[in-house]
C-alpha cells in the first residue's frame, strides 16, 4: 500500500487548506456554488491508524433532528473531505460505512480502507461522513458501560432479556436528555448526506457504501437519486433484509466443512463440521459450563455460565468474518475434548463490550422488517443450529426501547450505474441479497468474489475494480477469487482465509 504525501510539514497542510476553501470550487466537474445548511469547515490533518497523514477539511452542518417537526432540536453532523489530487476532479464520493453504528471518518483510518480512499482521491474528492448520533457528530448516542451479569451466556432467555434491559435503558437515558429517537433514521441520515453535498456546492456525487452503508445508499437514491452520478454497492443489505435466515448460516458451516474435510493441516480430524458443532452445541445446551475471564474496566477475574447461546453467539462472530474461519475446527475440536476454557478467548470481549448505541438501535428498529419475513425466519428456525440469528429482534428490544418498529421498505429502481459486489462466503449479506436489489438497477454489474467473505474491500484487487468503475470504465469482464479457506490445527496458530 503506498501512501502519496506531498506536504512536508502541519503548517504547510493548513496552507493548502486554507487555500482550497478559499478557492472557488466551481472548476471541479460536477460543482456549483453551496446552497445548503450553514457549514463551517477547518484544516484537519487526517491520520491512519499506522501513522500515514494526509491534508484533509473537518465540516459540521447543524440540521434538524426531525425535519418534519419544525422548530424541534438541531444535531450536528460532522465529515472528513481529503481533497483530489486531479486538477479537473470526477464528482466527489461519499463513503458511507457500515453497522449502523460505525462511523465513517473513524472506519477509512483502518490501514486497508485509508489505501482505497488515497486511490479513489487520485480522481475524486472523498466525503467521509459520520452519521448523526455517531463518532464526531453530536450528540453522541453511545451507552454508558456497565458489567453485565455473569449468566449473560446461560440461555437465549436470559441473554434476551439483558439485551432488552440494556437496549431500554440506553433509549431511556437518551429520551430523558431531550433527545428523539424517531430523527434517527436512514431516511434523516440520507436527507444529511444531501445537504452537505449541497453546502459543499457539488451539483452531484458518487457512493460507495458497504454493508448497512449500502441501505443508506439505497434509501439516498430513493429520495435524491437525479444527484448520483455512479455508485458502489459492496456487501449488499436489501430494505427488507434485517431478519436473517438460519439457513444461510447452517450453509456456511457446511460449506467451510467441505473445504475443513479436505484440509491437509487437519489430517482429515474434522470430516464432518456442521456434525461436530452440533455433538458440543447439544452439550452445551443440556449442561453449560463456567469460564473464567477478566471483566473490564476493573480488570477483575470472574466466572461466566456458558450455555448453547454462548457457543452460537461466538460462532456467529468468528463466522461473519473470513479472517476469522480459520480456528473454527480447532476450537470445536477442544470443546469436544471437553475443554472448555478455549471459549475465553471467544466470549470475553463479547461480554464486555455487550452495549449497543441508542442510534444503531433506533435506525434498526425505524427500517424494521415485514412480518411475514420475521414469521418465516422462525419457522426455519426449527431444528437449525443457528436458531437465533434474529435473536435481538425477536427479543422485542425495539418496544423496550420505546421505539416504533417499522415494516421494511419498497425496493428502488434506479438507472444510475452502479457496481454491486459479493462474497460467497458471506453469511451478513449473502450475493442472492444484492440480486434482489439488483432488479431494480438495470444498469448494473455484480461482481461475486468466490471465497469472499463479509469485508471484500480490503483487497487491493477489487479496489482497483471500484475506483475504475468510478472512473466510468467498464468492469463487467472482471472476476476475482480469493484463495479458500484454510484451517489451523491448533487455537495457537495464526488466523488465516479469506476476507
Amino acid at each position: 500500500m503506498i501512501c502519496i504525501s506531498f506536504l512536508r510539514s502541519r503548517a504547510s497542510v493548513a496552507a493548502l487548506i486554507l487555500a482550497c476553501s478559499a478557492t472557488a470550487m466551481g472548476d471541479a466537474e460536477g460543482q456549483t456554488g453551496g446552497t445548503g445548511p450553514p457549514l463551517t469547515m477547518e484544516p484537519f490533518a487526517y491520520r491512519a491508524f499506522d501513522g500515514r497523514e494526509t491534508a484533509a477539511e473537518r465540516g459540521r452542518i447543524t440540521v434538524p433532528e426531525r425535519r418534519g417537526a419544525p422548530g424541534g432540536r438541531t444535531v450536528e453532523v460532522a465529515f472528513v473531505r481529503l481533497l483530489t489530487r486531479a486538477a479537473q476532479p470526477d464528482p466527489p464520493v461519499v463513503w458511507m460505512a457500515g453497522g449502523p453504528g460505525t462511523p465513517g471518518a473513524r472506519m477509512a483510518r483502518v490501514p486497508v480502507y485509508f489505501a482505497l480512499f488515497e486511490r479513489i482521491r487520485a480522481r475524486s474528492d472523498v466525503i467521509l461522513v459520520d452519521q448523526r448520533g455517531l463518532g464526531m457528530s453530536s450528540p453522541v448516542l453511545d451507552c454508558p458501560a456497565a458489567d453485565a451479569p455473569l449468566d449473560l451466556f446461560a440461555s437465549e432467555a436470559r441473554w434476551s432479556a439483558v439485551f432488552v434491559e440494556r437496549t431500554a435503558a440506553c433509549a431511556r437515558r437518551w429520551k430523558e436528555a431531550g433527545v428523539d429517537l424517531a430523527g434517527y433514521t436512514s431516511e434523516e441520515s440520507a436527507d444529511d448526506i444531501d445537504d452537505i453535498r449541497a453546502a459543499l456546492g457539488y451539483e452531484r456525487v458518487s457512493l460507495l457504501g458497504h454493508s448497512y452503508g449500502t441501505l443508506l445508499g439505497q434509501v439516498y437514491l430513493q429520495r435524491h437519486g437525479e444527484r448520483v452520478h455512479r455508485a458502489v454497492l459492496a456487501s449488499v443489505e436489501g430494505p427488507n433484509d434485517r431478519v436473517s435466515q438460519p439457513a444461510v448460516w447452517d450453509m456456511l458451516i457446511t460449506r467451510l466443512g467441505y473445504f475443513a474435510a479436505r484440509d491437509s493441516a487437519l489430517a482429515g480430524a474434522v470430516p464432518d463440521l456442521a456434525g461436530l458443532y452440533r455433538r458440543v452445541l447439544d452439550r452445551l445446551e443440556r449442561q453449560p459450563v463456567d469460564v473464567a475471564i477478566t471483566q473490564r474496566p476493573s480488570n477483575q477475574p470472574v466466572t461466566l455460565r456458558v450455555g448453547g447461546i454462548g457457543l452460537r453467539w461466538a460462532m456467529r462472530m468468528k463466522m461473519a468474518d473470513g479472517r476469522t474461519y480459520a480456528t473454527i475446527p480447532a476450537l470445536l475440536l477442544a470443546l469436544d475434548r471437553g475443554e472448555y476454557q478455549v471459549l475465553a478467548r471467544e466470549l470475553e470481549p463479547l461480554y464486555n463490550g455487550f452495549s449497543r448505541s441508542a442510534m444503531a438501535t433506533a435506525v434498526d428498529c425505524a427500517g424494521g422488517w415485514p412480518e411475514g419475513r420475521m414469521m418465516d425466519a422462525g419457522k426455519a428456525a426449527q431444528g437449525a443450529l443457528f436458531r437465533n440469528v434474529n435473536l435481538q429482534w425477536e427479543s422485542g428490544a425495539c418496544g423496550g426501547a420505546g421505539v416504533r418498529t417499522g415494516r421494511g421498505g419498497p425496493p428502488v429502481f434506479t438507472t444510475v450505474p452502479t457496481l454491486f459486489i459479493s462474497g460467497t462466503l458471506d453469511t451478513n449479506t449473502p450475493p442472492f441479497q444484492a440480486e434482489e436489489v439488483r432488479w431494480g438497477f438495470p444498469v448494473s454489474v455484480h461482481l461475486v468474489i468466490d471465497n469472499a467473505g463479509h469485508e471484500s474491500l480490503p483487497s487491493p484487487a477489487v479496489q482497483a475494480i471500484v475506483a475504475r468503475f468510478l472512473a466510468g470504465e467498464d468492469v463487467s469482464a472482471e472476476r476475482v477469487s480469493f484463495p479458500a479457506p484454510r484451517f489451523a490445527a491448533t487455537l495457537s496458530a495464526p488466523a488465516g482465509g479469506p476476507r
